[in-house]
């Protein structure tokens, strides 16, 4: 009986080595099927590769439902595809609409985001959530948003009007 002492060993191993790995295919397993967030798989992505966004118009009414609006330097939207135009602006704002689908409206004109900043200061005051994400290395964000009662916001300018004249905010 001496030499099937060996043997009965390893078999006392190879169970043990069997219930570790059902113990961690059945957590995979679980792990795998947990919710995970839908990402849209049309319209969010361009040719590049990176996050696509709509920006404001100049010849017709740009109208948006906000969810999330943030204020940021353009260089803290690593991974956005930023128009060539756009890369030597300051302080920008993105809209994200309430539709999941929807590209983030891009703002860059002083105008839109003077008012924009003092809407968002006045609905900060009276209750939305507000926050700083990101870190200083790769860009911080003001973020605010809103769990209820979504702005609609309205950008559009006079006909005939001249070039550099103001965009109108409305929120409707």
């Amino acid at each position: 009986m001496v030499g099937l002492a060996p043997f009965r060993s390893t078999v006392r191993k190879v169970k043990k080595v069997n219930e570790i790995v059902a113990i961690i295919g059945a957590t995979i397993l679980m792990l795998s099927m947990a919710k995970k967030a839908k990402m849209p798989l049309f319209g969010q992505m361009t040719l590049t590769g990176e996050k696509a966004l709509d920006w404001v118009k100049k010849d017709q009414v740009n109208e948006i439902t906000a969810k999330i609006i943030w204020f940021c330097s353009v260089n803290a939207l690593h991974g956005w595809n930023v128009p060539e135009w756009a890369k030597d602006k300051g302080i920008v704002a993105l809209i994200f609409p309430t539709n999941e689908w929807g590209n983030p409206m891009f703002i860059t004109q002083a105008s839109i985001l003077k008012v924009l900043e003092s809407l968002c200061a006045d609905w900060e005051s009276k209750g939305a959530s507000c926050k700083v994400i990101g870190n200083k290395l790769e860009g911080q964000k003001t973020q605010i948003m809103f769990e209820e009662n979504e702005p609609t916001l309205k950008f559009y300018r006079e006909k005939n009007c001249r070039d550099f004249d103001p965009y109108i905010v409305e929120v409707l």
